[in-house]
């Protein structure tokens, strides 16, 4: 079984829980969430500076620090993590500018039932 570190960061709590069920239904995958967040702020102390995560599942539309903002955070932090958008926001612009920024892959959360896991195991190929 393949192990897989995630981090969490969504100001919706349900949306944290809907990604943590469907990723613990994926077989052949144990995915551990190292930390949750409801924000970027502070995301240096809420991190276990031990673990790096390998995937850090983001949403775009938070306060104080929007996703995209936070996007040059968490590289620094984490430079060798992969990072997931996930966003309501079926937006092209908006897409470019998180692949601009070294977003790995943006998956819109209506489909997360559906493409959160392949675009995850797409990731982590061997």
């Amino acid at each position: 079984m393949k192990s897989i570190n995630v981090a969490l960061i969504d100001d919706n709590r349900i949306c944290r829980e809907t990604f943590k069920m469907i990723l613990k239904q994926v077989p052949g995958y144990n995915f551990t969430v190292l930390f949750e967040a409801e924000s970027l702020v502070g995301i240096d102390r809420k991190s276990n500076q031990q673990t790096s995560p390998d995937v850090i599942l983001l949403d775009i539309m938070m306060p104080e620090i929007d996703g995209i903002s936070g996007i040059p955070i968490l590289n620094k932090l984490f430079p060798t993590t992969h990072i997931v958008m996930l966003t309501d926001l079926d937006n092209p612009e908006m897409k470019q500018q998180c692949a601009d920024l070294g977003v790995n892959q943006y998956v819109i959360k209506s489909t997360a039932a559906t493409k959160l896991a392949p675009t995850l195991i797409n990731l982590f190929k061997d």
